[in-house]
């Protein structure tokens, strides 16, 4: 395998042709493209790339549709402190082996870095990094007669094979730049021919996205942006893709995360002698370092106190088991005018581009602690997103929930909504799930109890709700809570790990149960349903029996692998404390990813 070397290729071009061959028939089927021919950007097919990139912003009204073609439009106007707007696009389905080509002509002019491209729109779910980059062709318009070829890693930047191509003038005329994606190897073209190979077999593999892009950048030592150019444009002629006709990597099987489940250091025991812990979620900042979030009260108040004064502290660690130490408020009260002005609970937190978002509950009331619940603040539970663009904060909170309930007096959520867990969909999506009380029974509790799906373009929403009861269980008003959802795209579908409150699911009593699902709506236990019973094994081979083992959330490794369960924990029913827990988990190795024989 090459590794960060420069590897140059001289092709001569005696003529400059229009297009190139579609591959081979009998090996590939076209299942994604888009030829441009309407008058406006297909967005069921295509999402916008915005906000600022070096020296431009991308902007959506850059983009045009017209001619047969797709105009990603270069300007030289003011947005923000930035002189300069672009455009770019991305594809909202993901894909993996196959055939990648575009037709395309570079613009003019020096300073603009075009690209068709390769990634996952944003991180995985819980995910630490954007691990895979296919650069199909990298254009640095100071030098018109070349561009890059490339895999890499995105966080941390690891080069697995880059090579700078020669070419004639490529703002003269279209050309036809090619990827073919293999489990060991890709292959680059350039109008039909190879131009550069990368060894592959070492690196995981994703799911991808299609970008097309043109930003106003420094990139390949560019001094600045050549304006007696402009205004100019990058065009695309087409875009396509052609799957394996015969799929060469079958969906991974639903991972066994009770066979995964490994001893627990005493390390990886989060406790606080003076507040109750709960509700741990985690993420990897750039920083190397890992930034833990969680639910905390006054332990002299007691459990039911979660209710009307818990709020969200962050912890930090270098190694995910611990030790952590206790670092900050990340959503502390802000006063009992706001909507989730004196409890904030329930985090999870997803990374999403540069950007953190911390989902949480929050509500407010009379703040007063009860020895059961405050239904008053119980009954004002909302659902509340904060962003931050470093894990240590600061948080931006938001003056109305990211998800309320239903007007609807008959809705399922009529009356709270709590408990969010979101997962990135392979679109580019969101997709929430959150618990839902509705009052169709005896108020104050009310109920039943559900689960409910909703789905955002954004992280920040808006969310269109989907009001159909999700892990049900007929004839049991309250058979679950506490959700963590992901998509696993090894096995290519959602999962959720989800507390069976009386083993309903798992026939084993009070536990957490594996789900599945292909669209994120349609929900049905796993052939491995069974996660974790109320019990730890800890490091020196002692077990010990739990009240409660719930709030299950899983941070993930660069490659995808869930490495640790997080879990809440309380030792006995009168519940005097409570702690955070974070469970090792070990996969079996993958298997070698050659196709076939």
């Amino acid at each position: 395998m090459k590794t960060g070397a420069l590897c140059v290729l001289l092709l001569g071009w005696l003529a400059v042709p229009l297009a190139a061959e579609p591959p081979d028939p009998s090996r590939w089927q076209l299942a994604f493209a888009d030829e441009f021919n309407g008058t406006s950007l297909d967005t069921a097919r295509w999402n916008h790339r915005t906000g600022p990139r070096h020296w431009s912003e991308q902007r959506p009204e850059n983009v045009q549709v017209r001619d047969g073609l797709l105009h990603l439009l270069l300007k030289k106007e003011k947005a923000g402190e930035l002189d300069y707007t672009a455009g770019g696009i991305i594809s909202k389905q993901a894909f993996r082996y196959g055939y990648y080509e575009a037709r395309l002509r570079m613009p003019k002019g020096r300073g603009w870095h075009t690209s068709f491209w390769l990634m996952q729109n944003g991180p995985k779910t819980g995910r630490e990094d954007r691990f895979q980059e296919i650069d199909i062709c990298e254009q640095d318009s100071v030098d018109h007669q070349s561009y890059s070829v490339n895999w890499h890693s995105y966080r941390p930047h690891v080069s697995f094979g880059h090579s700078r191509v020669r070419t004639a003038d490529l703002s003269a005329d279209f050309h036809v730049f090619a990827a073919e994606f293999q489990p060991r190897e890709v292959v680059f073209y350039l109008d039909g021919r190879p131009v550069h190979r990368i060894d592959v077999s070492a690196v995981p593999h994703f799911e991808q996205h299609i970008w097309l892009t043109s930003i106003a950048s420094w990139l390949f030592q560019t001094a600045g942006v050549e304006d007696a150019a402009l205004p100019e444009e990058a065009l695309f002629d087409w875009v396509r893709y052609y799957r394996p006709k015969e799929e060469r990597m079958p969906a991974s099987p639903v991972p066994d995360l009770a066979a995964m489940i490994q001893p627990v250091p005493e390390s990886a025991r989060f406790i606080d002698p003076n507040y109750y812990i709960w509700c741990g979620t985690m993420v990897r900042g750039d920083d190397r370092r890992y930034h833990l979030y969680y639910s905390r009260w006054p332990r002299s108040m007691g459990h039911n106190a979660w209710v009307t004064h818990s709020e969200v502290a962050h912890a930090v660690g270098e190694s995910p088991t611990g030790p952590f130490v206790h670092a900050d408020l990340a959503l502390p009260p802000r006063g009992r005018e706001f909507w989730d002005g004196l409890t904030t609970h329930n985090p999870t937190v997803l990374r999403a581009g540069d950007k953190y978002y911390l989902y949480y509950m929050g509500n407010t009331g009379d703040g007063q602690p009860m020895t059961t619940l405050n239904w008053t603040h119980r009954n004002n539970q909302r659902i509340g997103v904060a962003v931050a663009e470093n894990p240590g904060g600061p948080w931006q909170r938001f003056d109305r929930p990211v998800l309320d309930v239903s007007p609807d007096e008959n809705a399922p959520d009529a009356l709270m909504a709590s408990n969010p867990t979101v997962a990135r969909r392979p679109d580019g999506g969101f997709l929430m799930i959150y618990k839902a009380v509705g009052r169709q029974r005896p108020m104050p509790f009310g109920g039943p109890v559900v689960h409910l799906a909703a789905t955002a373009d954004s992280p920040t929403g808006p969310f269109t709700k989907q009001l159909r009861p999700l892990f049900i269980t007929p004839g049991v008003d309250f058979p679950a809570e506490d959700p963590f959802a992901w998509y696993d795209y090894d096995a290519r579908r959602y999962l959720a790990i989800v507390k069976d409150n009386e083993g309903y699911f798992t026939r084993a009593g009070k536990s957490l149960a594996l789900w599945e699902s292909l669209d994120g709506f349609d929900w049905k236990l796993s052939a491995h349903p069974l996660v974790v019973t109320p019990e730890i094994t800890w490091a020196g081979g002692r077990r010990q029996k739990l009240h409660s083992l719930e709030r299950p959330q899983l941070l993930f490794s660069a490659d995808g692998r869930p490495i640790v369960l997080l879990g809440a924990a309380d030792e006995t029913p009168s519940r005097p404390h409570s702690y955070n827990v974070r469970i090792p988990l070990q996969a079996p190795a993958r298997p070698d990813p050659s196709p076939p024989k």
